[in-house]
């Protein structure tokens, strides 16, 4: 797996790890462009006891995702289940073999499950996960926009201490600043103004990385340079068009 450099998030890198190493499930929550997926995908490239979910829409989803990561690690129930046929019989089996499958394996081995994206999910959906970690020795990781009802939904009774909560923070002044100079350095962003447009994109973004990303990438579109100046009120504008949408 082919990752870009985590700017700045060497000290939630390690926060991670430890938390990994009391073998305790937990909740990684924090705003859309904080880097969650990023460091997810870290740290799964680092262990390989773990099973990702890019897409933890529903626990049908969740369980064809972990039959398919099972299947990639050779477990013997899924590949007695699935035979030949691997990812093709996986998609053609039922929702209720699918998840006796999955059970069966993950009950002789611990592996972490890895939900990103979590986005309401239900009663039924966090039944069947706290089914698993009950009944197998398997931990859970779930990533949302925040620790509340909102986001995390019924998935949130199953992080009710405040220990099993990790919460991603927006970089400070000084990270976002640096951040969004490197940034715009390697994309050699030249425009005539690009001291107050790094400024105000800061500004702008309250310091979360993927917003200033975002930002930056726009700055560089002519749509948005005039004389050789980046023009900020249309871009802050589109800007916030573009991210309300998908990122709330």
């Amino acid at each position: 797996m082919s990752l870009p450099t985590i700017y700045g998030r060497d000290l939630e890198l390690g926060q991670l790890r430890k938390l990994l190493s009391r073998g305790q499930s937990f909740l990684l929550h924090g705003p859309a462009g904080a880097g969650k997926t990023l460091l997810l995908k870290t740290l799964v490239a680092e262990f390989p006891d773990m099973l990702y979910c890019e897409e933890s829409s529903s626990s049908q989803v969740v369980f064809r995702r972990l039959a398919t990561g099972l299947l990639a690690k050779k477990s013997r129930h899924v590949v007695q289940a699935c035979g030949r046929g691997g990812e093709a019989i996986i998609k053609e089996k039922s929702a209720v073999a699918i998840r006796g499958i999955v059970a069966e394996s993950l009950g002789g081995a611990s592996y972490w499950i890895v939900l990103d994206h979590l986005n309401s999910p239900s009663q039924s959906f966090a039944s069947s996960l706290r089914d698993v970690r009950n009944r197998t020795p398997s931990r859970l990781i779930a990533a949302a926009r925040s620790a509340h009802m909102e986001d995390v939904g019924a998935m949130l009774s199953l992080f009710s201490d405040r220990s099993e909560r990790y919460a991603l923070r927006n970089f400070n002044s000084g990270t976002a600043q640096a951040f969004a100079l490197r940034t715009a350095q390697a994309m050699q962003l030249d425009a005539a103004n690009r001291d107050e447009v790094i400024e105000e994109i800061v500004r702008y973004s309250k310091g979360n990385p993927g917003a200033i990303l975002a930002m930056l990438q726009m700055a560089a579109n002519p749509k948005y340079i005039a004389h050789e100046r980046v023009k900020l009120p249309p871009l802050y504008i589109d800007f916030r068009l573009r991210w309300g949408a998908p990122h709330g």
